[in-house]
């Protein structure tokens, strides 16, 4: 059949094609912006188990769940009438079992399980010692087969007294848990890596598993790589010197610099993706997260990238904030990656504890949604 278009139609088709370009055109010049994802920051929102906390690291399982990992935590403490909680929390590490990742709707982490411990002291979920002066703090983790390995910070009060009276005692350790239960089966000490916390993120590739470490200098910290047989994870660390890897950790080098102390890296898609925010220990400080990549491992990594300012304010103050972790497993359907960071405090601004009450909200982690081609064009 012959279509024949009179001048009527083609000026109409006309302006319908010019318009869709023109519409097309003008979204793709709508530069990439961050935002808050509100409806995954409501999820912190718990009223029981899990109460507030920081930390908010994800480890994603063979199953579908995901562990999430959290530090100084909040139990059940929440009073409905007003919707506070006590002023100090109850343990020094928490985990919540989330349902599938592509369910969030009915497995949010609204409805997550906690895992606590029952004390005596502190209700720690990693504890080996009766002695609460000793903690863990829990930082990333990976699955290898039949058995999870959170890598714990280990922590002793330094006696210095104030906000910041902890330091390491030397050794870290590997929490070891059974899959599919996540019942505690164990830990192992693991070596001094000379002032290094390699529990900043794991990559598993083919046989070796790649362990990111950070070390403050100055006021921010040096990002560090070592690599293990993902089958032996507690021997044979071997440590990037700049030209190859060896068993010294004392000649590790640099492979990057954070913005501070807070480091985070993972894999996204074809390149390892380092995440750091801006130093901040009290309110009105920092408030910027950054973001770098590279495709290999031992770098180079690309100049860090502002991604996000938080908004966070109450009565025109911001939060201490710190940590913010990358979670690939829940990029959306748009390729905008998923991104928490943690608030802890507004003080000295304003004060945390109120009557013997304090603000949940004021110790709970925010998301946000970072467009993956707004920190590599690669992307």
């Amino acid at each position: 059949m012959n279509l024949i278009y009179s001048a009527p139609s083609i000026t109409w088709l006309w302006i319908v094609v010019v318009t869709v370009h023109n519409s097309v055109a003008a979204h793709a010049d709508e530069p990439l912006r961050a935002y808050k994802d509100t409806a995954f920051t409501e999820q912190f929102r718990r009223s029981s188990g899990w109460i507030a906390g920081d930390g908010a690291l994800s480890v994603p399982l063979s199953d579908g769940r995901v562990l999430w990992l959290f530090g100084d935590s909040h139990l059940d403490d929440i009073d409905p009438a007003n919707g506070t909680m006590a002023c100090l929390f109850q343990c020094r590490n928490v985990g919540l079992v989330q349902g599938p990742a592509n369910t969030l709707t009915t497995n949010d982490l609204a409805h997550a399980r906690t895992l606590a411990g029952h004390g005596p002291g502190f209700r720690s979920w990693f504890k080996n010692s009766t002695n609460d002066w000793f903690w863990f703090w829990p930082v990333c983790g990976f699955q290898n087969r039949d058995l999870v390995y959170v890598y714990l910070a280990a922590f002793t009060r330094s006696g210095k007294g104030g906000m910041f009276d902890f330091e390491s005692t030397g050794h870290d350790c590997w929490g070891k848990l059974k899959f599919p239960s996540l019942e505690i089966v164990g830990y192992s000490e693991l070596p001094s890596f000379n002032g290094i916390t390699f529990g900043t993120g794991f990559v598993q590739e083919a046989d070796y598993t790649y362990a990111f470490g950070g070390k403050g200098r100055g006021l921010a910290g040096d990002l560090y790589v070592a690599r293990f047989t993902t089958a032996h994870p507690e021997r044979g660390w071997r440590f990037w010197n700049g030209l190859r890897w060896e068993s010294n950790v004392t000649n590790a080098v640099a492979v990057a610099r954070g913005a501070s102390t807070s480091l985070h890296v993972c894999k996204v898609r074809d390149r390892f993706l380092l995440t750091t925010s801006a130093w901040s220990v009290a309110c009105d400080q920092g408030k910027d997260i950054f973001m770098a990549t590279s495709p290999d491992a031992t770098g180079p990594f690309s100049k860090l990238k502002k991604v996000f300012t938080i908004d966070d304010t109450v009565d025109g103050h911001y939060p201490f904030f710190y940590f913010p972790v990358a979670h690939p497993e829940f990029t959306n359907s748009k390729d905008e990656l998923l991104v928490t960071y943690s608030i802890n405090c507004y003080e000295p601004c304003i004060p945390s504890c109120k009557d013997g009450r304090a603000i949940p909200d004021h110790y709970r982690p925010q998301a946000i949604r970072v467009p993956l081609r707004m920190i590599d064009s690669k992307w």
